[in-house]
């Protein structure tokens, strides 16, 4: 209960959406000096996860919203000699405005526009009240200093691209996240005899660059791992983000993550199908959030799984050198009999049908009969071999080193919390539960929706795996 006392007894929601054209779409980072300005928000949602490369948000802007030009060193003497106060009603609200701010209207956002959503919450009624107008008639909008104060309290939540507007008031826009402009560029013909590795298509150190004309970058911790992807063909009539898109296949998954500032792809894999260096996560993070179950969880939906070993089953996959996946199912056979030597431990199930030419060829069929056996009551943990071309029983030998390795912790589901720690997906976080410790535990975060508005600053994350828990669950 310390840490409860240690927190904020209130929040003010505070928010700043910039809306520009940009000069460059290679440079979609580039902020031009005088971007529009929104500081009302009526209902906001953003959705994010590691497993689609392109996130989403939604804004509802409230009838009546004004937008203002930020007022800079290069523009403020041209508003301050041109400055006209206009006045009209909007639903029996008289507003007025200058010739730097305007009631908002569909005209005001075009598809292609580059949108900046800022979130934060403050403590401080001073940080709130800068987005007002005071005394001396100064506000964020035409002071930059008070600009720069405000920002320091919000948290970078969206960076992307207008998609889709309304035709009418209030105004309501679609928007998807810098990894949209992806789908504008064409891949080059591409023909490999050979594996590739994502840097040999993506880093600007490889050999086909397929992000130069992007405006984004292989993030640094991918291209340190230099992960194979096996044989890739590419036409002219797939986009960039078809093929991130279709490595979700291979368990491989593209998304937008930020090197300090800037925005990347970044690609890994599943954390469960390969704890690694080329995981989504690294184990051994420094700076992991600690969600305080009695402070920040507005709703729970935690649920316990079955945690009994006899009812799971590992759903194994590799690429074969054919480009084809090859698929196998196993599960501790019921009627295993250590007493027998002639009894078999383990059980194939579910096998991906292998044609009596490849039989012929040395493939090799590892299950024993043809029936489809129904895994409804089972919990079907995934697993993806790294190796290439790998044997069908080397692929069993891996996938049983899964089984018996994996750690049925039973607790997967969601949570609702507040806003406070602003979380995208693909991190791990640790739960603290002072009532039922059982739920303690890190937690791998499979994607985030985050909601602002009249209702207040929500983030319902999905926590499909406990990764481990600690040794001592009531460690502070």
């Amino acid at each position: 209960m310390a840490a409860i006392k240690s927190q904020p007894s209130f929040h003010i929601l505070i928010s700043l959406i910039q809306v520009w054209t940009p000069d460059d779409p290679k440079k979609p980072m580039e902020e031009p000096p005088s971007p529009r300005l929104i500081t009302e928000i009526e209902e906001l949602e953003i959705v994010d996860s590691y497993r689609k490369l392109i996130g989403t948000a939604s804004v509802k802007f409230p009838r009546g919203t004004v937008i203002k030009k930020t007022i800079t060193e290069l523009n403020s003497e041209e508003i301050a000699q041109n400055s006209v106060v206009s006045a009209n009603v909007d639903n029996g609200i008289l507003v007025t405005t200058r010739t730097n701010s305007k009631l908002a209207d569909t005209a005001d956002f075009k598809i292609g526009d580059r949108i900046r959503i800022m979130l934060g919450y403050t403590t401080d009624p001073k940080v709130a009240a800068l987005a007002k107008v005071d005394s001396s008639g100064k506000s964020l909008h035409n002071d930059t200093d008070k600009l720069t104060e405000y920002k320091k309290h919000l948290t970078t939540m969206f960076d992307g691209y207008i998609t889709k507007c309304s035709i009418s008031t209030p105004i309501e826009i679609k928007c998807e996240n810098l990894a949209s402009r992806l789908k504008k560029i064409s891949c080059p013909k591409v023909k490999a005899s050979k594996n590739m590795t994502v840097n040999d298509l993506l880093s600007d150190n490889g050999q086909w660059k397929l992000l130069k004309n992007s405006g984004l970058k292989l993030h640094p911790d991918t291209e340190s791992c230099d992960i194979n992807i096996g044989k890739v063909s590419l036409t002219p009539d797939l986009t960039i983000a078809d093929v991130l898109t279709e490595w979700s296949k291979y368990k491989v998954f593209a998304y937008v993550k930020y090197n300090n500032e800037e925005p990347c792809i970044a690609v890994g894999r599943s954390y469960f199908s390969n704890a690694g260096k080329d995981s989504i996560i690294q184990k051994d993070s420094s700076d992991i959030p600690i969600i305080l179950f009695n402070y920040h969880v507005a709703d729970d939906d935690l649920t316990l799984m079955n945690t009994d070993k006899n009812f799971l089953a590992v759903e194994a996959t590799s690429l074969e050198t054919n480009s084809k996946f090859y698929h196998i199912t196993i599960r501790k056979n019921p009627d295993y009999d250590s007493t027998n030597p002639d009894s078999k431990k383990w059980q194939v199930l579910n096998e991906t049908t292998i044609s009596k030419k490849a039989q012929k060829c040395g493939a090799t069929v590892l299950k024993r009969s043809k029936d489809k056996v129904d895994l409804s009551q089972y919990t079907i943990i995934p697993y993806m071999s790294r190796k290439i071309g790998i044997s069908h029983e080397d692929l069993l030998k891996e996938a049983i080193q899964y089984f018996e390795s994996y750690n049925m912790n039973g607790v997967d589901g969601s949570l609702t919390i507040f806003g406070d720690l602003k979380l995208k997906s693909g991190v791990k976080v640790e739960l603290k539960d002072d009532r039922f410790t059982q739920r303690n535990g890190y937690y791998l975060v499979d994607e985030v929706t985050t909601k602002f508005g009249v209702s207040g600053f929500r983030q319902t994350i999905k926590l499909p795996y406990l990764i481990s828990r600690k040794k001592n669950t009531n460690e502070e």
